[in-house]
Order: structure tokens, then sequence, then C-alpha cells
């Protein structure tokens, strides 16, 4: 019974010490957003962090290129 209970708690100090790193990590870094986002055809949501610049940076890259397909017509949005 000892020996299962010290392997727990070592499984539980390890599980510990990895999330810790992490959060020195986060801190270290200037301004993260961090979104839950899910690839194209799946329902996993992954965890995404970047700088809130970058962030900023492809939110108007995105827009622009909605825009772009939207003046050529290749979006089906909206259309019957």
């Amino acid at each position: 019974m000892s020996k299962y209970l010290g392997l727990f708690f070592c499984i539980l100090l390890s599980g510990c010490a990895s999330t810790t790193d992490q959060k020195t990590a986060s801190n270290n870094n200037e301004d993260l957003v961090c979104e839950y986002i899910a690839k194209t055809g799946s329902n996993i949501k992954r965890r995404t962090c970047m700088t809130r610049e970058l962030a900023d940076e492809l939110r108007k890259e995105n827009e622009a290129d909605m825009r772009e397909a939207w003046r050529k017509g290749q979006t089906s949005a909206g259309t019957k």
C-alpha cells in the first residue's frame, strides 16, 4: 500500500512542477492573448496563446482576406 501511495505523490508532484514552468513562461511574456480555437473540421478546441500585437495583426489580415473574397464573389454567405 505504501508503494502505491509513494507513486501517487510522485506523480502528483511531477504534475505540479510542470504547471509552474508554464506559469513562469507566461509571466515573462509581455501581453498574451489566449483563445480556445477548433481546427476546421474538428470539434476539439485547443488553447492558442499569442501576443496582443500578433493577434491584432492576424485579425486585420483575416478581415482583409474576407473582404477580398466577398468582393470577388468567392463566398456563399448570404446567397440562396
